[in-house]
């Protein structure tokens, strides 16, 4: 018999995981709150869909289900998390940021078995470009300084139709990509000077966002102006040269004692056939292949999100 995996969310995320469970030997399981959009959703891959959220679980033997995907929105993650929880799920992979703030990662620490795994989804660590980028730092004897921007665009503040509670906290709901991304390149601070100004209603805690630090491997400093101009990037300087991954999902180099860049091609077609960085994150999940990578359980969470209150001046403990 097949194994069963179940996935929660019927939204953009949902579709994007769908995508790549289609294509390998598991029965999925789709769960929503509209179980008439979970079944349209779920037909579309020849599986089967459920309403009724997580209670959907009362329906199956508690050993049935070894792997579960939650990729619902915020506000519920952690509701839904504990539930497969409690039913017994060996394995979870739960959308980043997988929670509104850190007493809510308490919640789900607290609940969890120890044979029980949960991961979170940065699926940015597993670009194509994140990974040729650390085995570049590596080669190169290791980063010698870091710059990363996360600034946000005003209008999507603005004009988004989220729940207020979760733009007010922008920077772990989406900065997280960026920042999350930078510091798995270059290890989490052991130091950090954050400065903020700025305000907006929708996000009163700052808009603009300098700072500065230290890790164990380089110091580092970051620039975010979220009313002003500017796009995601992650910039490493090695003894060669800099790394410039900016959009995210390209490498480029520029060597040093030259002033012109160059993009470092990768033959790889996951990032392009799948959503970028999913495919490799979700098949080393349900143990089809190991990439080797790193993605953070319960404890490493609360530390990114300690890192990011500190950050964009957050009181969300």
């Amino acid at each position: 018999m097949k194994e069963k995996i179940i996935l929660f969310g019927t939204g953009k995320m949902g579709l994007e995981y769908l995508k790549i469970l289609n294509n390998l030997d598991f029965e999925c399981i789709v769960v929503g709150r509209d179980g008439k959009k979970a079944d349209e959703i779920a037909k579309q891959f020849e599986f089967v869909g459920y309403g009724n959220g997580s209670q959907t679980l009362n329906l199956f033997d508690k050993k049935s289900i070894k792997y579960a995907i939650v990729a619902t929105t915020i506000e519920s993650t952690k509701d839904v998390t504990i539930s497969c929880i409690k039913h017994g799920i060996q394995n979870i992979l739960v959308e980043k940021p997988g929670s509104k703030n850190i007493n809510e990662l308490n919640e789900i620490l607290n609940e969890k078995k120890d044979n029980q795994k949960i991961i979170f989804a940065h699926n940015r660590r597993s670009y194509n470009s994140v990974m040729m980028l650390k085995e570049n730092i590596k080669k190169d004897g290791g980063p010698l300084g870091a710059f990363f921007d996360f600034t946000e665009r005003e209008k999507d503040l603005l004009q988004s139709n989220r729940n207020l509670e979760i733009i007010k906290i922008q920077g772990l709901g989406n900065s997280i990509h960026v920042i999350d991304t930078a510091f798995d390149i270059i290890g989490n601070p052991i130091d950090l000077i954050p400065k903020i100004e700025g305000h907006l209603d929708c996000h009163p805690s700052g808009t603009i966002f300098v700072g500065c630090g230290k890790t164990k491997n380089c110091l580092f400093s970051y620039f975010a102006t979220w009313t002003g101009g500017g796009r995601w990037s992650i910039e490493v300087s090695t003894k060669e040269g800099r790394y410039k991954l900016s959009p995210i999902e390209e490498l480029h180099f520029c060597k040093k004692n030259q002033f012109n860049w160059i993009q470092i091609q990768n033959e790889d077609s996951d990032d392009k056939n799948y959503k970028p960085g999913l495919y490799k994150l979700v098949m080393q999940f349900l143990e089809q292949k190991d990439y080797n990578l790193k993605m953070p359980n319960l404890e490493e969470q609360i530390e990114t999100f300690k890192i990011i209150n500190k950050i964009c001046g957050y009181k969300n403990e």
